[in-house]
C-alpha cells in the first residue's frame, strides 16, 4: 500500500511540473521550458486548443503562423493590431519574439505610428521568449498539448 501511494505521489509530482505533459506532447527540451513560461500569459489568454477566447484576451494555443487578428470568438482587439493585422502580420519566431518584448514598441514599429494597444504585458528575458516562441511552435495544431 505504501508503494501504490509513493507511485501516486510521484505522478502527481511530475503532472505539477509538466514532465508527464511534456512526455505525451513530445516537446522539446526550449518547448517544455516555454510551457512554464506560459503560465504567466494565462492570467489573460486561454492556451488550450478546445477552449474559447477568454474576454480578456484570444486563445493562443494555435497562434504560431498564423495571421494577426483571425480569431472569431474574440470581438475585441486593439487598434494597434487590428492595423498590424491589415499589414499582413503574421506570429512567426521573429514576430511573436519581438512582439513579447514590448508589445506596443513592436506594434508601433509595423504600422508606423502609436496607436491604441491592449497587451501591456512584457516579457524582457530573452531566453524566456525563446522558450515561449519554441512552445507556442511545438503545442501548434496539437489539441493533446494543452
Amino acid at each position: 500500500m505504501f508503494i501504490k501511494s509513493m507511485a501516486g505521489g510521484l505522478f502527481l509530482a511530475l503532472l505539477a511540473t509538466g514532465s508527464v505533459w511534456a512526455a505525451e506532447c513530445n516537446l522539446p527540451a526550449a518547448a517544455q521550458a516555454g510551457k512554464m513560461v506560459s503560465n504567466q500569459c494565462k492570467a489573460c489568454h486561454a492556451l488550450e486548443a478546445d477552449k474559447p477566447s477568454r474576454p480578456t484576451a484570444p486563445n493562443i494555443h494555435d497562434v504560431f503562423g498564423e495571421k494577426a487578428v483571425t480569431r472569431k470568438d474574440f470581438p475585441k482587439y486593439s487598434e494597434a493590431m487590428n492595423m498590424a493585422a491589415g499589414k499582413g502580420l503574421v506570429w512567426n519566431e521573429t514576430n511573436i519574439f519581438e512582439y513579447l518584448a514590448d508589445p506596443k514598441a513592436f506594434l508601433t514599429k509595423i504600422n508606423g505610428s502609436d496607436l491604441k494597444n491592449a497587451m501591456f504585458f512584457q516579457l524582457k528575458d530573452e531566453q524566456k521568449r525563446k522558450d515561449m516562441v519554441a512552445f507556442l511552435k511545438a503545442i501548434k495544431g496539437k489539441p493533446e498539448c494543452n
